[in-house]
Protein backbone atom coordinates (compact mmCIF):
# COMPACT_ATOMS: atom_id res chain seq x y z
CA UNK A 1 0.00 0.00 0.00
CA UNK A 2 1.50 3.38 -0.73
CA UNK A 3 2.34 6.22 1.36
CA UNK A 4 -0.55 8.61 -0.15
CA UNK A 5 -3.17 5.86 0.05
CA UNK A 6 -2.15 5.22 3.91
CA UNK A 7 -2.37 9.10 4.54
CA UNK A 8 -5.70 8.79 2.99
CA UNK A 9 -7.16 6.61 4.84
CA UNK A 10 -6.42 7.75 7.74
CA UNK A 11 -7.64 10.80 7.37
CA UNK A 12 -11.05 8.97 6.57
CA UNK A 13 -10.99 6.98 9.57
CA UNK A 14 -10.47 10.18 11.66
CA UNK A 15 -12.88 12.56 10.18
CA UNK A 16 -13.59 14.39 13.45
CA UNK A 17 -9.99 14.88 14.08
CA UNK A 18 -9.16 15.94 10.12
CA UNK A 19 -12.38 18.30 10.78
CA UNK A 20 -11.10 20.57 13.54
CA UNK A 21 -8.08 20.35 11.43
CA UNK A 22 -9.65 21.75 8.35
CA UNK A 23 -11.82 23.98 10.66
CA UNK A 24 -8.78 26.14 12.44
CA UNK A 25 -7.12 26.63 8.51
CA UNK A 26 -10.34 27.53 6.87
CA UNK A 27 -10.99 30.03 10.10
CA UNK A 28 -7.33 31.43 9.77
CA UNK A 29 -7.76 31.46 5.95
CA UNK A 30 -10.86 33.66 5.38
CA UNK A 31 -10.12 35.79 8.18
CA UNK A 32 -6.62 36.92 6.20
CA UNK A 33 -8.55 36.74 2.93
CA UNK A 34 -11.59 38.51 4.18
CA UNK A 35 -9.11 41.57 5.44
CA UNK A 36 -7.28 41.84 2.49
CA UNK A 37 -10.27 42.06 0.24
CA UNK A 38 -12.23 44.70 2.47
CA UNK A 39 -8.49 46.78 2.28
CA UNK A 40 -8.81 46.64 -1.32
CA UNK A 41 -11.65 47.72 -1.91
CA UNK A 42 -11.64 50.81 0.74
CA UNK A 43 -7.97 51.60 -1.13
CA UNK A 44 -10.21 51.78 -4.46
CA UNK A 45 -13.49 53.47 -2.82
CA UNK A 46 -11.72 56.18 -0.69
CA UNK A 47 -9.77 56.85 -3.21
CA UNK A 48 -12.34 57.58 -5.77
CA UNK A 49 -14.64 59.51 -2.80
CA UNK A 50 -11.76 62.02 -1.08
CA UNK A 51 -10.66 62.73 -4.39
CA UNK A 52 -13.98 64.46 -5.57
CA UNK A 53 -14.21 66.14 -2.38
CA UNK A 54 -12.59 69.53 -2.50
CA UNK A 55 -9.52 70.10 -5.12
CA UNK A 56 -6.33 68.24 -4.44
CA UNK A 57 -4.34 71.46 -6.38
CA UNK A 58 -4.57 74.55 -6.93
CA UNK A 59 -2.79 76.42 -10.03
CA UNK A 60 -2.18 80.30 -8.95
CA UNK A 61 -0.08 83.05 -11.05
CA UNK A 62 3.61 83.06 -10.93
CA UNK A 63 5.22 86.05 -9.40
CA UNK A 64 9.17 86.66 -9.95
CA UNK A 65 11.02 89.05 -8.33
CA UNK A 66 13.38 91.50 -10.13
CA UNK A 67 16.07 93.67 -8.29
CA UNK A 68 16.04 97.26 -9.73
CA UNK A 69 18.24 100.50 -8.41
CA UNK A 70 21.73 100.65 -7.25
CA UNK A 71 23.88 98.98 -4.44
CA UNK A 72 23.05 101.46 -1.98
CA UNK A 73 19.13 101.49 -2.77
CA UNK A 74 17.52 98.44 -4.12
CA UNK A 75 13.92 97.35 -4.68
CA UNK A 76 12.02 94.14 -6.23
CA UNK A 77 9.64 94.49 -8.49
CA UNK A 78 7.36 91.38 -8.78
CA UNK A 79 6.44 90.64 -12.15
CA UNK A 80 2.82 88.96 -11.82
CA UNK A 81 2.57 86.56 -14.83
CA UNK A 82 -1.24 86.14 -15.37
CA UNK A 83 -3.38 83.22 -15.80
CA UNK A 84 -6.30 82.93 -18.22
CA UNK A 85 -9.10 80.70 -20.12
CA UNK A 86 -6.37 79.77 -22.29
CA UNK A 87 -4.70 78.00 -19.85
CA UNK A 88 -7.96 75.83 -19.23
CA UNK A 89 -7.13 73.30 -22.58
CA UNK A 90 -3.50 73.19 -21.82
CA UNK A 91 -4.57 71.49 -18.69
CA UNK A 92 -6.51 68.82 -20.65
CA UNK A 93 -3.84 68.28 -23.48
CA UNK A 94 -1.21 68.00 -20.22
CA UNK A 95 0.56 64.94 -19.53
CA UNK A 96 -1.60 64.28 -16.30
CA UNK A 97 -4.90 65.10 -18.31
CA UNK A 98 -6.07 61.20 -17.53
CA UNK A 99 -5.95 61.94 -13.87
CA UNK A 100 -7.78 65.37 -14.52
CA UNK A 101 -11.58 65.05 -13.11
CA UNK A 102 -12.85 68.43 -12.46
CA UNK A 103 -11.53 71.85 -13.25
CA UNK A 104 -13.11 74.43 -11.41
CA UNK A 105 -11.32 78.46 -12.33
CA UNK A 106 -12.35 81.56 -10.56
CA UNK A 107 -11.78 84.91 -10.12
CA UNK A 108 -11.68 86.95 -6.96
CA UNK A 109 -12.09 90.70 -6.94
CA UNK A 110 -13.12 93.61 -4.66
CA UNK A 111 -16.77 95.07 -5.68
CA UNK A 112 -18.89 97.86 -4.31
CA UNK A 113 -22.45 97.12 -3.13
CA UNK A 114 -23.64 100.48 -1.95
CA UNK A 115 -21.33 102.21 0.05
CA UNK A 116 -19.60 99.00 1.28
CA UNK A 117 -16.71 96.63 -0.39
CA UNK A 118 -17.45 92.88 -0.35
CA UNK A 119 -15.33 90.11 -2.31
CA UNK A 120 -17.17 88.72 -5.75
CA UNK A 121 -15.91 85.51 -7.02
CA UNK A 122 -17.05 84.30 -10.71
CA UNK A 123 -16.86 80.89 -10.79
CA UNK A 124 -18.02 78.07 -13.31
CA UNK A 125 -21.44 76.76 -11.24
CA UNK A 126 -21.65 73.21 -12.21
CA UNK A 127 -17.46 72.91 -12.01
CA UNK A 128 -17.38 74.41 -9.28
CA UNK A 129 -20.30 72.69 -6.81
CA UNK A 130 -19.82 69.34 -8.21
CA UNK A 131 -16.20 69.87 -6.80
CA UNK A 132 -17.34 70.97 -3.63
CA UNK A 133 -20.55 68.83 -2.77
CA UNK A 134 -21.02 70.39 0.81
CA UNK A 135 -22.49 73.55 -0.20
CA UNK A 136 -26.18 73.71 -0.32
CA UNK A 137 -29.03 76.07 -0.36
CA UNK A 138 -31.61 77.34 1.60
CA UNK A 139 -34.87 77.14 0.30
CA UNK A 140 -36.15 78.67 -2.63
CA UNK A 141 -38.60 78.66 -5.10
CA UNK A 142 -38.40 75.25 -6.76
CA UNK A 143 -35.20 74.12 -4.65
CA UNK A 144 -36.16 71.68 -1.62
CA UNK A 145 -34.61 73.14 2.00
CA UNK A 146 -31.19 71.83 2.39
CA UNK A 147 -30.77 70.01 -1.01
CA UNK A 148 -27.07 69.39 -2.18
CA UNK A 149 -25.96 71.91 -4.71
CA UNK A 150 -23.95 68.84 -6.86
CA UNK A 151 -27.76 67.54 -7.16
CA UNK A 152 -28.55 71.10 -8.67
CA UNK A 153 -24.93 70.80 -10.71
CA UNK A 154 -27.26 71.21 -14.06
CA UNK A 155 -29.22 74.49 -13.14
CA UNK A 156 -27.68 77.16 -14.67
CA UNK A 157 -27.04 80.45 -12.92
CA UNK A 158 -28.69 83.26 -14.69
CA UNK A 159 -26.08 86.67 -16.00
CA UNK A 160 -28.34 88.49 -13.84
CA UNK A 161 -28.38 86.21 -10.73
CA UNK A 162 -26.09 85.58 -8.00
CA UNK A 163 -25.56 83.41 -5.47
CA UNK A 164 -24.47 84.91 -1.83
CA UNK A 165 -22.99 83.20 1.60
CA UNK A 166 -24.97 83.54 4.71
CA UNK A 167 -22.60 85.87 6.77
CA UNK A 168 -22.77 88.13 3.82
CA UNK A 169 -26.66 87.66 3.35
CA UNK A 170 -27.08 88.66 6.67
CA UNK A 171 -24.98 91.96 6.41
CA UNK A 172 -26.47 93.08 3.28
CA UNK A 173 -30.36 91.76 4.46
CA UNK A 174 -30.41 90.05 1.46
CA UNK A 175 -33.04 86.86 1.08
CA UNK A 176 -33.47 84.28 -2.05
CA UNK A 177 -35.44 86.65 -4.74
CA UNK A 178 -33.99 90.02 -3.71
CA UNK A 179 -31.99 92.50 -5.38
CA UNK A 180 -28.56 93.77 -5.01
CA UNK A 181 -26.62 96.45 -7.06
CA UNK A 182 -23.00 95.57 -7.25
CA UNK A 183 -20.82 98.12 -9.27
CA UNK A 184 -23.57 99.48 -10.25
CA UNK A 185 -25.43 96.54 -11.83
CA UNK A 186 -28.52 95.10 -10.59
CA UNK A 187 -28.61 91.69 -9.58
CA UNK A 188 -31.28 89.07 -7.95
CA UNK A 189 -30.30 86.79 -5.22
CA UNK A 190 -30.52 83.64 -6.42
CA UNK A 191 -30.13 81.33 -3.62
CA UNK A 192 -28.40 82.03 -0.10
CA UNK A 193 -25.85 79.59 0.74
CA UNK A 194 -26.24 77.22 4.06
CA UNK A 195 -23.48 77.63 6.74
CA UNK A 196 -20.71 76.27 6.26
CA UNK A 197 -18.57 77.87 8.95
CA UNK A 198 -15.80 78.52 6.52
CA UNK A 199 -14.45 82.13 4.74
CA UNK A 200 -16.83 80.79 1.65
CA UNK A 201 -19.94 82.46 3.76
CA UNK A 202 -18.91 86.14 3.39
CA UNK A 203 -18.92 85.49 -0.09
CA UNK A 204 -20.75 86.44 -3.07
CA UNK A 205 -20.83 84.08 -6.27
CA UNK A 206 -21.52 84.85 -9.57
CA UNK A 207 -20.84 83.82 -13.39
CA UNK A 208 -17.28 83.75 -14.36
CA UNK A 209 -17.98 85.84 -17.63
CA UNK A 210 -20.17 88.35 -15.69
CA UNK A 211 -17.19 88.69 -13.00
CA UNK A 212 -14.64 89.18 -15.42
CA UNK A 213 -16.98 91.73 -16.69
CA UNK A 214 -17.58 93.75 -13.59
CA UNK A 215 -13.83 93.84 -12.89
CA UNK A 216 -12.64 94.58 -16.57
CA UNK A 217 -10.45 91.63 -16.23
CA UNK A 218 -11.64 90.03 -19.27
CA UNK A 219 -10.49 86.02 -19.31
CA UNK A 220 -8.29 86.68 -16.47
CA UNK A 221 -7.99 84.34 -13.60
CA UNK A 222 -7.02 84.66 -10.27
CA UNK A 223 -6.64 80.46 -9.32
CA UNK A 224 -8.00 77.66 -11.47
CA UNK A 225 -8.74 74.32 -8.94
CA UNK A 226 -8.28 70.92 -10.22
CA UNK A 227 -9.72 67.99 -8.79
CA UNK A 228 -7.77 64.60 -9.57
CA UNK A 229 -8.30 60.81 -9.17
CA UNK A 230 -4.84 60.12 -7.75
CA UNK A 231 -5.14 56.14 -6.74
CA UNK A 232 -2.01 55.42 -8.70
CA UNK A 233 -0.06 58.00 -8.48
CA UNK A 234 1.48 61.15 -5.81
CA UNK A 235 -0.61 64.34 -5.49
CA UNK A 236 3.20 65.78 -6.38
CA UNK A 237 3.08 64.29 -9.64
CA UNK A 238 0.49 65.64 -10.98
CA UNK A 239 1.15 68.99 -9.09
CA UNK A 240 4.31 68.48 -11.61
CA UNK A 241 2.44 68.03 -14.35
CA UNK A 242 0.63 71.10 -13.97
CA UNK A 243 3.18 73.52 -14.17
CA UNK A 244 5.14 71.95 -17.07
CA UNK A 245 1.79 72.61 -18.75
CA UNK A 246 1.53 76.07 -17.68
CA UNK A 247 4.77 77.52 -16.80
CA UNK A 248 3.39 81.11 -15.97
CA UNK A 249 1.63 79.41 -12.82
CA UNK A 250 3.23 77.53 -9.77
CA UNK A 251 0.84 74.95 -8.33
CA UNK A 252 0.24 73.80 -4.71
CA UNK A 253 -0.69 70.16 -4.24
CA UNK A 254 -3.43 69.73 -1.08
CA UNK A 255 -2.07 66.85 0.23
CA UNK A 256 -5.16 66.55 2.72
CA UNK A 257 -7.59 64.23 1.14
CA UNK A 258 -4.55 62.04 0.00
CA UNK A 259 -3.45 61.99 3.48
CA UNK A 260 -6.70 61.34 5.26
CA UNK A 261 -7.39 58.33 2.75
CA UNK A 262 -3.92 56.99 3.67
CA UNK A 263 -4.49 57.51 7.13
CA UNK A 264 -7.85 56.19 7.45
CA UNK A 265 -6.54 52.78 5.43
CA UNK A 266 -3.40 52.54 7.24
CA UNK A 267 -5.37 52.21 10.71
CA UNK A 268 -7.55 49.72 9.23
CA UNK A 269 -4.84 48.04 7.65
CA UNK A 270 -2.99 47.46 11.10
CA UNK A 271 -6.14 46.33 12.77
CA UNK A 272 -7.01 44.08 10.27
CA UNK A 273 -3.20 42.41 9.79
CA UNK A 274 -3.06 42.50 13.80
CA UNK A 275 -6.58 40.68 14.24
CA UNK A 276 -5.01 38.46 11.23
CA UNK A 277 -1.61 37.81 13.66
CA UNK A 278 -4.04 37.10 16.63
CA UNK A 279 -6.21 34.41 15.05
CA UNK A 280 -3.31 33.12 12.76
CA UNK A 281 -2.04 32.49 16.16
CA UNK A 282 -5.04 30.36 17.41
CA UNK A 283 -5.26 28.73 14.28
CA UNK A 284 -1.73 27.33 14.21
CA UNK A 285 -2.00 26.44 18.17
CA UNK A 286 -5.14 24.70 18.03
CA UNK A 287 -3.84 22.91 14.88
CA UNK A 288 -0.69 22.05 17.22
CA UNK A 289 -2.93 20.70 19.94
CA UNK A 290 -4.97 18.65 17.58
CA UNK A 291 -2.23 17.09 15.67
CA UNK A 292 -0.21 16.34 18.55
CA UNK A 293 -3.22 14.38 20.06
CA UNK A 294 -3.80 12.60 17.10
CA UNK A 295 -0.21 11.45 16.89
CA UNK A 296 -0.45 10.55 20.96
CA UNK A 297 -3.78 8.24 19.82
CA UNK A 298 -1.77 6.22 17.24
CA UNK A 299 1.38 5.18 18.90
CA UNK A 300 1.19 1.88 18.54
CA UNK A 301 -0.10 2.10 14.51
CA UNK A 302 2.79 4.18 14.39
CA UNK A 303 5.27 1.15 15.92
CA UNK A 304 3.67 -1.67 13.61
CA UNK A 305 4.95 0.50 10.74
CA UNK A 306 8.31 0.82 12.19
CA UNK A 307 8.23 -2.73 12.41
CA UNK A 308 7.04 -3.55 10.01
CA UNK A 309 10.15 -1.57 7.94
CA UNK A 310 8.83 1.86 7.90
CA UNK A 311 11.70 4.44 7.81
CA UNK A 312 11.79 7.74 9.97
CA UNK A 313 10.92 9.36 6.80
CA UNK A 314 7.90 7.69 5.81
CA UNK A 315 6.39 8.41 9.04
CA UNK A 316 7.09 11.79 8.77
CA UNK A 317 6.10 12.14 4.85
CA UNK A 318 2.12 10.33 6.14
CA UNK A 319 2.02 13.25 8.42
CA UNK A 320 2.73 15.69 6.06
CA UNK A 321 0.93 13.99 3.47
CA UNK A 322 -1.91 14.05 5.76
CA UNK A 323 -1.88 17.53 6.75
CA UNK A 324 -1.37 18.68 2.84
CA UNK A 325 -4.83 17.21 1.97
CA UNK A 326 -6.27 18.87 4.77
CA UNK A 327 -4.76 22.48 4.11
CA UNK A 328 -5.40 21.84 0.26
CA UNK A 329 -9.28 21.66 1.06
CA UNK A 330 -9.17 23.91 4.07
CA UNK A 331 -7.39 26.65 1.80
CA UNK A 332 -10.02 26.76 -0.77
CA UNK A 333 -13.09 26.87 1.82
CA UNK A 334 -10.87 29.59 3.79
CA UNK A 335 -11.15 31.61 0.19
CA UNK A 336 -14.65 31.23 -0.19
CA UNK A 337 -15.80 31.72 2.82
CA UNK A 338 -13.13 34.90 3.66
CA UNK A 339 -14.48 36.41 -0.07
CA UNK A 340 -18.39 35.72 0.78
CA UNK A 341 -18.03 37.46 4.56
CA UNK A 342 -16.19 40.50 2.84
CA UNK A 343 -18.73 40.87 0.09
CA UNK A 344 -21.61 40.62 2.27
CA UNK A 345 -19.83 42.15 5.47
CA UNK A 346 -17.28 44.86 3.91
CA UNK A 347 -19.65 47.41 2.99
CA UNK A 348 -21.24 47.54 6.47
CA UNK A 349 -18.13 47.04 8.23
CA UNK A 350 -16.28 49.98 6.21
CA UNK A 351 -18.64 51.95 5.01
CA UNK A 352 -18.10 50.90 1.10
CA UNK A 353 -20.27 52.70 -1.41
CA UNK A 354 -19.38 50.79 -4.12
CA UNK A 355 -19.42 46.99 -4.77
CA UNK A 356 -16.34 44.47 -3.46
CA UNK A 357 -15.80 41.82 -6.08
CA UNK A 358 -14.00 38.72 -5.44
CA UNK A 359 -10.11 38.46 -5.54
CA UNK A 360 -9.71 35.19 -7.98
CA UNK A 361 -5.86 36.34 -7.10
CA UNK A 362 -5.78 35.07 -3.57
CA UNK A 363 -7.08 31.63 -4.18
CA UNK A 364 -3.14 30.44 -4.71
CA UNK A 365 -2.27 32.69 -1.73
CA UNK A 366 -5.19 31.22 0.34
CA UNK A 367 -3.58 27.44 -0.30
CA UNK A 368 -0.24 28.30 0.37
CA UNK A 369 -0.97 30.26 3.23
CA UNK A 370 -3.17 27.39 4.84
CA UNK A 371 -0.39 24.55 3.70
CA UNK A 372 2.17 26.89 5.60
CA UNK A 373 0.32 26.82 8.72
CA UNK A 374 -0.49 22.94 8.25
CA UNK A 375 3.34 22.64 7.96
CA UNK A 376 4.06 24.65 10.86
CA UNK A 377 1.68 22.53 13.22
CA UNK A 378 2.69 19.32 12.21
CA UNK A 379 6.52 19.53 12.21
CA UNK A 380 6.89 18.93 15.80
CA UNK A 381 4.13 16.06 15.71
CA UNK A 382 5.82 14.57 12.75
CA UNK A 383 9.35 14.72 14.50
CA UNK A 384 7.61 12.94 17.33
CA UNK A 385 6.05 10.09 15.40
CA UNK A 386 9.07 9.20 13.47
CA UNK A 387 11.06 8.87 16.79
CA UNK A 388 9.41 6.73 18.64
CA UNK A 389 10.99 3.87 19.71
CA UNK A 390 9.01 0.87 18.28
CA UNK A 391 9.39 -1.25 21.24
CA UNK A 392 7.88 1.12 23.15
CA UNK A 393 5.03 1.69 21.19
CA UNK A 394 4.25 -1.44 20.75
CA UNK A 395 4.04 -2.57 23.99
CA UNK A 396 0.92 -2.44 25.16
CA UNK A 397 -0.64 -4.44 22.37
Amino acid sequence: MSIFRIALNNLKRRKMKSFFIMLGLVVGVSTVIGIITIIRAMNADLGDRIDEFGPNSIILPRSEGVEMGNEMSQEINYDVQKLTMEDIPKILASEVSEYINIISPKLIGAVDVGEQKTLIVGIEPKSEFMQKPWFSLKEQSGIKNGEKIDELAFVELPETSIMIGSSAAKAFDLKSGETIVINEQTFSVFGVLNETGGEEDGLIYANLAVVQSLLNRSSELSMIEVSAYCNACPIEEIAMGLEKALPNSRVIPLKRAALFREETIDRFSTFGLALSGIVLLIAVLVLFKTMLSSINERTREIGIFRAIGFRKMHIVSIIFIEAGLISLIGGIAGFLLGSIMAVYAGPYLAQIQGEITIQVGLLLPSILLSAILAIIASAYPALKAARLNPAEALRFI
